[in-house]
């Protein structure tokens, strides 16, 4: 362990410091780690210190403060990150001696602060080894469930609003779960079956079909994916099931007329043509970066029928059609459904106010994309957060001023793949929660033009 522990502790101090600048986490972790060249075990570790303190900095925190006489808040962020990647080997990684974790720590601190503080350390740490985490709160209340679940109270309360003070502690510590490796088979080039035993026999993963989508499978002990030979030879992407489940729901059917109205890197742009429906797909969006790692993925996965456009789709643009039998508007959000894989967005700034500009974003694309569904055309709707804002009420808004929709939910059988019966809504809405199906949390709404 001597020589994976400094390595991997090393990167993710880098790391988290990156993330307290502003940096995403994955971004952040996957430049770190081709700078430093670790091992795999050493990746392993270094990926779980930073996911780690990331998911708990304020249960570390509490913990910390609890035996530092002055508290945390004057400390240095460098002596700060040392503590708290410290903190969470002696609180949730048994396997580590404590030994080799506080002299790594004190030593960091002692680089970055000096011996006046490397003392502080030494002795708040031992004292951390020798009576171990204060007692949690046990109760349901607000202030309980933000406590042992590590949430912010701004998005707690969100939280709260959303599923009830009877549902808030098991959807806080679902938040907290690792979110699984889950993959979309590319059913254009092989079969769940072929693809599994490729996986299991030929690169040493472990499988698990999905059962909520049949083109679905959850994998672990892969690696990074873009290290595995079957990812490049393009039979499988990686998107979540309840992602994958959106393009499920859009039915599209044969020779239709696609637009894909915000496209980013083409998850569900490249789900829509492996469906082989002769779809024509009109895949936009405003970034030109998403739009290249979009293309790269149509090439890498053989997908054809798509026209990409760096564009802004709610505007007018001669380079699209009038109208289209299926538009998808898989809009910008809040992103909070998918914590379990950015937990740093929780550290931010409480994005209340950003979600009231979201919400008003949300409003101009879905009204400029009303206008384009042709008559007995879908508009379907989704967001990766849980915000009733951006969710279930935006969409009552929406069908409120836009008469001519009406839900249509998705049917089972057939071309879907899916039993819809227990995922929607008793509006047809279809939502997702780690807490109810072990996936992020999306929602969804199709509606149908008249």
């Amino acid at each position: 362990m001597s020589n994976i522990g400094p390595s991997a502790r090393v990167v993710a101090r880098r790391v988290l410091k990156r993330v307290e600048s502003g940096s995403y986490a994955t971004l952040a972790l996957s430049a770190e780690m081709q700078r430093s060249r670790l091992g795999e075990k050493e990746r392993r570790l270094a990926t779980e210190l930073t996911y780690g303190v990331l998911r708990n900095r304020s249960r570390l925190d509490r913990a910390l403060s609890s035996y530092a006489r002055k508290g945390l808040k004057k400390l240095p962020p460098g002596v700060l990150l040392a503590l708290r990647v410290a903190a969470y080997q002696i609180l949730f990684l048994e396997r580590i001696p404590a030994h080799a974790v506080v002299d790594d720590a004190v030593t960091e601190v002692r680089r970055v602060a000096g011996t006046k503080l490397g003392g502080f350390a030494n002795g708040l740490l031992r004292t951390l080894v020798r009576e171990g985490e204060p007692e949690l709160p046990p109760g349901d209340d607000l202030d309980s469930v933000m406590a042992r679940s590590s949430l912010p109270r701004w998005l707690a309360e969100l939280l709260l609003d959303r599923v009830g003070a009877d549902g808030l502690g098991r959807a806080a510590e679902a938040m907290l779960e690792v979110a699984p490796l889950s993959l979309r088979v590319n059913r254009k080039r092989t079969t769940l079956e072929a693809l599994v035993e490729r996986l299991q026999d030929g690169e040493g993963a472990h499988c698990e079909a999905s059962s909520l989508y049949p083109w679905a499978v959850d994998v672990s002990s892969l690696g990074s994916p873009e290290h595995s030979q079957s990812f490049s030879d393009g039979l499988w992407t990686v998107q979540d099931q309840a992602a994958q489940l959106i393009g499920a729901m859009s039915q599209a059917e044969a020779g239709g007329n696609v637009l894909d109205a915000c496209a980013g890197v083409g998850g569900k742009t490249t789900h829509l043509a492996e469906l082989g429906l002769g779809l024509h797909i009109d895949a936009v969006d405003l970034s030109k970066k998403k739009i290249a790692l979009l293309e790269e993925s149509v090439k890498r996965l053989g997908c054809e029928g798509i026209t990409t456009h760096v564009s802004d789709s709610s505007r007018d643009d001669a380079k699209l059609a009038s109208d289209y039998d299926l538009i998808l508007l898989d809009a910008p959000c809040s992103g909070l459904g998918v914590l379990r894989r950015h937990p740093e967005a929780k550290w931010g700034p409480d994005k209340s106010p950003q979600i009231a500009e979201l919400v008003a974003l949300q409003v101009r694309l879905l009204d400029a994309m009303a206008k384009r569904v042709r008559p007995g055309g879908v508009l379907l709707y989704s967001v990766c957060t849980f915000t009733s804002a951006e969710g279930p009420t935006q969409i009552r808004d929406f069908l409120e001023r836009q008469p001519s929709f009406e839900m249509a939910p998705p049917v089972s059988g057939g071309a879907s793949d899916v039993e819809w019966g227990g995922l929607l809504s008793t509006d047809g809405s279809f939502e997702s929660w780690p807490h109810a199906n072990s996936q992020d949390a999306f929602y969804a709404a199709r509606m149908r033009r008249r």
